[in-house]
């Protein structure tokens, strides 16, 4: 069903499990970021750490898009604050990342993105996906998906 091997799916089953973290009651993202079959660093989607995420702040959509740290960067500044290197690592992830996202996966040099494909995504936020997808491409990071269900 997928070219995913071993070690690809127990990566993105981790990640699904690093979603379930977030407090998010709309939208729980999870982020896994391997270098050689070693977890250097792990994301959800959430608040910065030391500010309050409370059911209200998330149940307002505005303040919550402005506060939340997606998981993709969360994985790599937590890959930063403990000292690793993000360099052709490999970042296994529960949704394709957004635009913003997809520049700073480039940045940090990761080298491949396992994620779910575009078509399985919500359709608000596609236009974004579609855009981090052709900005991971122009920088040859290479992408691989997989179908979410086969994972959760």
């Amino acid at each position: 069903m997928s070219d995913l091997n071993k070690w690809d799916e127990r990566f993105v089953r981790i990640a699904f499990e690093v979603a379930s973290w977030s407090k998010d009651p709309g939208t729980k993202v999870g982020a896994v970021l391997v270098d050689d079959r070693r977890i250097i660093a792990t994301g959800y989607n959430g608040f910065p750490q030391g500010i309050q995420d409370t059911i209200q702040r998330y149940q307002n959509r505005d303040l919550k898009l402005e506060y939340t740290v997606h998981a993709e960067v969360n994985a790599i500044l937590n890959a930063a604050k403990n000292g690793s290197q993000t360099e052709h690592s490999t970042l296994y992830v529960t949704f394709p990342p957004c635009v913003n996202c997809a520049a700073c996966v480039v940045q940090a040099g990761v080298s491949m993105v396992i994620c779910p494909c575009l078509t399985t995504s919500p359709e608000r936020w596609r236009d974004s996906f579609q855009k981090g997808r052709n900005l991971l491409e122009e920088a040859n990071v290479m992408v691989k998906t997989f179908i979410p269900e086969t994972y959760v």
